[in-house]
Order: C-alpha cells, then sequence, then structure tokens
C-alpha cells in the first residue's frame, strides 16, 4: 500500500482530506515489527526510527495540503511535532483545543497505549464521532496504522484540536 503523492480530490466529499490521507493508510505496518522503520513508515518520519503517531498525524495534513504550524520534517533534526506535547501545545496557541470532538479532529492522548513502550503520549485523527464513542485513526498503534473506536469519555483523552483552516 505505497502512496502516490498528494491528494487533490477527495474520494468521499463528506470527509476532509487529512482524514481520507489517513484512512488510505490504514493496515501500514512496520517493517520489521517494533522497529519504528518500513517503507512507508519511513515516508512517515523522513527515515528516522522514533515513535512516529505524530510523525503520521503531521504527514497526513501535509499530504492534504494543509499543514500544521510548526511542520518541519527533517531527517537530521527531526519534525518537532512528533512530540505530541508540543503538538498540543500549537493548538492550544492558535486557539484550536476544544473538549468535544468533530469528525477531523486531531485526538490527543495522555499516554502511548499501544504505541511503543515507556513514557510518552500518543495522538491521532478523529475519522468519526458517534453518540458514545470516536473513530481514530492512529499511527504506530500496535506498530501499524490502524481504525479504532474510543470512548468519547474516555480519560485518556486531554482534548481534540481542530485546524483553523477546516
Amino acid at each position: 500500500m505505497r502512496w502516490s503523492g498528494a491528494m487533490t480530490e477527495l474520494p468521499n466529499p463528506t470527509i476532509p482530506l487529512h482524514v481520507a490521507v489517513a484512512l488510505s493508510q490504514v493496515g501500514v505496518r512496520e517493517a520489521p515489527r517494533g522497529s519504528n522503520r518500513g517503507p512507508q513508515v519511513d515516508l512517515y518520519t523522513e527515515g528516522r526510527a522514533e515513535p512516529w503517531c505524530g510523525h503520521f498525524v503531521a504527514w497526513c495534513f501535509r499530504e492534504a495540503q494543509t499543514p500544521i504550524p510548526g511542520d518541519r520534517p527533517s531527517k537530521r533534526h527531526g519534525n518537532p511535532l512528533a512530540s505530541v506535547t508540543h503538538t498540543e501545545r500549537i493548538f492550544k496557541e492558535h486557539d484550536w483545543f476544544y473538549t468535544e470532538p468533530r469528525g477531523g479532529d486531531v485526538v490527543f492522548f495522555k499516554a502511548r497505549g499501544r504505541s511503543d513502550r515507556g513514557p510518552g503520549r500518543h495522538i491521532g485523527i478523529v475519522s468519526d464521532v458517534g453518540l458514545k464513542d470516536i473513530e481514530v485513526v492512529d499511527g504506530n498503534w500496535g506498530d501499524a496504522v490502524t481504525r479504532r473506536r474510543v470512548a468519547r469519555n474516555s480519560p485518556q483523552i486531554s482534548g481534540y484540536g481542530r485546524h483553523g483552516a477546516l
């Protein structure tokens, strides 16, 4: 499932383009597992072998031509948006941080969950909002890009970021 370049049309006009980009990546896996690497993962991270959930979210917005402010991918220096705490701060500084979700939002988690081991946080993209749960497209959830449902009132969610250009 290789990415062929920036999307110019929505495959489904009812969802934001960055969500369509994220959904197109579901099933991408690390190779080898647990390495934070792989042909597609390296596109998200500029080839840096590090936790990549933040890289994935930034890449989806970049591919949709609505980059998150401060997005500076660099193999040598890394991308500051790889830090979930840094990305959350950017959304708060722009007054783009909310307590109720909408489709297309970035969801910020307080802990890594099934991402990498150790301390840290996790980030994903809300692809659908239900009455009691949200659907999230995650990069680096169980070493893959996945689609899962999370309770809206989960104590692990710190909030939602809504890009001002959307």
